[in-house]
């Protein structure tokens, strides 16, 4: 199978492209939005938001499969610049969807727990959809076309990602980390539920099951449920970091420009039957952060 990751530059894009290295029956390839700070390998620049550069991405790579994992995930940003989120988070989803079925394309989209409004999760794929955020009501509608008939369109939703890889903007793993190892007081919500994903294992969950040419909906979150104050005083624990310095605080107290789902989270039952195995623990995917050589090469030594 030949593949293409859009937004090959982000956490999840390289995630993918390196799992792909070696793996057997698959031929992967990237493209994003500029040579600068590209992934290394098979790389291709396309600007996602041209409905003509995408196809010609399409017909110059000729991919069995595309991984579109560009998005504009910023939830604040996009309740504040909604015109730019809607382009980037459903027409050009929206785009690409179109131009994989005219070509006989594959596609695996990639969403989010954000489509829920977090009263009584975690969430199975079969329950109610209530957005809150416009983020959440964005990414709801990107679903749509990929899911719509004449397309092996798979969506996969997922919650509160976590890895490394060099270059990449932090995420709830790393920035503690790296605030923390500064001697920063961190203010962390304690009213936020849901079950982190290690990006390496959600790579390699997706990469099967393009594999296999999944089509529908299949939740990925990660096989502990916990908040995300319990998540960094994990964390902190785990790298020998002071405790003491990380501070509870509730959601309301932030005063950030878009609500969030308190009680979210998504349930991996339907994953787990197809692949035979459900996503990993909290603990099992610090263990795989810690063996990577460009975390080691990244960070100081005091928080290997």
């Amino acid at each position: 199978m030949k593949l293409l990751v859009t937004g090959a530059h982000g956490l999840l894009g390289r995630s993918l492209l390196r799992a792909a290295v070696g793996r057997s029956g698959l031929e992967a390839s990237g493209c994003g939005r500029g040579a600068q700070g590209a992934p290394s390998g098979d790389y291709h620049v396309c600007d996602l938001l041209d409905p003509k550069a995408v196809r010609g991405i399409l017909d110059r790579v000729e991919p069995d499969w595309v991984i579109h994992t560009a998005a504009v995930t910023n939830v604040d940003l996009c309740e504040e610049e909604r015109e730019l989120a809607r382009r980037v988070n459903v027409e050009a989803v929206a785009d690409l969807a179109a131009a994989c079925r005219e070509s006989g394309i594959g596609l695996t989209h990639l969403s989010t727990d954000y489509v829920f409004d977090g009263r009584d999760g975690p969430y199975g794929e079969n329950d109610s959809t209530h957005p809150i955020s416009h983020y959440g009501a964005l990414k709801l509608a990107s679903e749509k076309p990929v899911l719509e008939g004449g397309l092996d369109g798979l969506v996969v939703r997922t919650l509160w990602l976590y890895g490394h890889a060099s270059g990449v903007r932090p995420n709830l793993v790393t920035w503690p980390l790296q605030a923390l190892a500064k001697g920063e007081e961190l203010r962390i919500v304690d009213d936020q539920w849901g079950n982190p994903a290690a990006v390496d294992d959600l790579a390699e969950a997706l990469l099967e099951l393009c594999q296999r040419r999944q089509t529908g909906l299949v939740h990925f979150g990660g096989g502990d449920f916990m908040t995300r104050y319990e998540l960094v005083v994990a964390l902190a624990r785990e790298f020998a970091l002071p405790v003491d310095r990380i501070h509870p605080i509730s959601t309301a107290a932030m005063g950030q420009p878009a609500p969030r789902p308190l009680r979210s989270g998504l349930r991996a039952e339907l994953l787990e039957a197809i692949l035979g195995r459900g996503p990993i623990t909290f603990a099992c995917g610090l263990e795989r952060l810690r063996a990577q050589e460009d975390f080691h090469r990244d960070f100081p030594a005091h928080v290997r």
